[in-house]
């Protein structure tokens, strides 16, 4: 075994000796191991102790050589285990010993005195809150296993209005303390919405948010860039605000209370009309010509976001007044389905039009585009999610659980390291296999509260809330959570921090 303190007594014939030899040999590592031969001067005597840990528990192991009492007290004030062996003669097992382990710190054996006479008293010493400890008796009475898990949980669950429950727990881990917060939401009750809502003037804190929509409580929701664009899909009432970006994981909800997730993305094409069409216009027919250029479609890759490397993007008036972009493109505005203007970077969106914007590749093609030209530039969700009838939706990613697996899909959507790596306050979305939406913040970087989750950690955390679908949202100092109007997390910023959007409920009997 990893990490052994041994002891060994030395006694004389006969009699116990008063000054004993402690022979230790020492090894940092994950546990530790008291062994010793019992002086056989009492009626009982410990004839020998062993420690050791494992990643989950702390175990204790005594053997006796006649049948034993003892008393077990746990005291979460001190943090420490005491087994007191009233009557047993622990000659030669004295001893303080330091164990290097993520909980358990140290170990004493120590005579005490009581009613029944001298006897042996045990503590274990540890760094944190752990479930109380449970002792049996084996071998008629001679053997005592004192036994306690790691990882200690303590919180509750509890009813706000009809549909909406709020639940807390508090978690001391080998790693470190976790702080949970959780929403268990059921769409189907009379009276319960939940949808998302933009933050005023760009950006706003999430109680701010909820407060002006009069929502009962309310979650951040997807990424956001510096000006409080929202990066990822959002959809309110049928209408898509911010279209899907890179294909990532977004969360639907239907108008009867279905809880969709899946990946989503916007296809589509431009075309130039072909050689030889024609229209009508004004009684007359006009001919409608390619050019010189050999393709005349190019496939859309997005809407309404920012424009990568050698990418074609549509901007509508739902994105704003101008496409925001950089000069390193070329962009075409669309009018009636003509082309009545090009410029190249951060056009203005004519009035019921829209521009086409390419980099790269996509602006060469652009370039052949001449005013005049007739445009046929369609596009559309893919899954078609209002064929579907959702209403409300708001993207995020990675994936967490996909049919109550874990599913980490953070390399497939292309999301960067300070999101897939190491610890972090988290902010999570999932559905129940009853059809229940969950609505889950982790606090995080606050050693003393909450160390945060890994991606991996907080879909175990879904998983075990009941959730068999479940996705990250934004996470950092953006999560928090609100219900009537109080921040129930503690944000890693030490205040909320204003966002982009928030996913909001409202319930019958809440803030209306």
């Amino acid at each position: 075994m990893d990490g052994i303190v041994t002891v060994r007594s030395t006694a004389g014939k006969g009699k116990f000796k008063a000054v004993m030899a402690l022979f230790v040999i020492l090894c940092l590592g994950s546990g530790g191991q008291v062994l010793a031969n019992a002086a056989a001067a009492a009626s009982c005597s410990l004839e020998s102790f062993v420690y050791f840990v494992t990643d989950d528990k702390i175990v204790a192991d005594f053997k006796f050589t006649e049948p034993v009492r003892y008393a077990l007290d746990y005291s979460e004030t001190t943090n420490e285990i005491t087994i007191d062996l009233p009557g047993v003669n622990g000659a030669g097992f004295y001893t303080e010993e330091t164990v290097s382990d993520s909980v358990l710190y140290k170990v004493t054996v120590s005579p005490y005195s009581a009613a029944l006479g001298e006897g042996v008293r045990v503590v274990l010493s540890l760094r944190h809150k752990v479930p109380d400890p449970l002792a049996f008796r084996v071998s008629q009475g001679k053997r005592l296993l004192v036994e306690s898990k790691k990882e200690f949980r303590d919180g509750f669950e509890t009813h706000v209005v009809p549909g909406l429950a709020y639940g807390h727990w508090r978690k001391d881990t080998p790693n470190g303390p976790l702080f949970v917060n959780y929403m268990r939401i059921d769409l189907r009750e009379p009276g319960v919405r939940v949808r998302p809502a933009m933050a005023a003037n760009g950006k706003e804190a999430v109680h701010q948010l909820a407060a002006r929509h009069g929502a009962i409580a309310a979650v951040n929701g997807i990424y956001f860039a510096s000006d409080g664009s929202p990066l990822g899909m959002i959809m309110i009432d049928g209408k898509l605000v911010s279209p899907p970006y890179l294909n990532r994981t977004a969360a639907g909800l239907t108008e009867n209370g279905t809880v969709i997730i899946d990946n989503v993305a916007i296809t589509g094409e431009v075309r130039r009309a072909a050689l030889g069409a024609h229209e009508e216009s004004g009684g007359q027919k006009r001919h409608l010509e390619v050019g010189s250029w050999s393709e005349a479609t190019w496939e859309i890759d997005g809407v309404n976001r920012r424009r990568l490397a050698d990418e074609l993007i549509i901007y509508t008036a739902e994105h704003g007044t101008t496409t925001g972009t950089n000069n390193y493109g070329w962009e075409v505005l669309i009018q009636g389905n003509y082309v009545t203007g090009h410029v190249q970077g951060n056009a203005k969106i004519p009035p019921g039009g829209y521009v086409i914007s390419g980099h790269g590749k996509a602006a060469h093609w652009l370039r052949n585009l001449e005013i005049g030209d007739y445009i046929d530039a369609s596009w559309s969700l893919q899954p078609n999610w209002l064929e579907q009838g959702v209403v409300h939706a708001v993207g995020g990613g990675p994936r967490l659980l996909r049919q109550g697996q874990v599913d980490i899909t953070a390399e497939q959507e292309r999301f960067q390291a300070d999101i897939t790596q190491g610890r972090a306050p988290r902010t999570a979305l999932g559905v129940t296999e009853r059809g229940e939406l969950l609505l889950v913040t982790v606090n995080g970087r606050q050693n003393n509260i909450s160390i945060g989750m890994t991606l991996a950690e907080a879909a175990e955390l879904m998983r075990e809330l009941g959730a068999i679908e479940a996705m990250n949202l934004d996470g950092g100092g953006s999560s928090t959570m609100v219900v009537r109007g109080i921040v129930l997390n503690a944000p890693s910023d030490g205040v909320p921090r204003p966002v982009s959007n928030a996913i909001l409920v409202w319930a019958d009997g809440g803030v209306r």
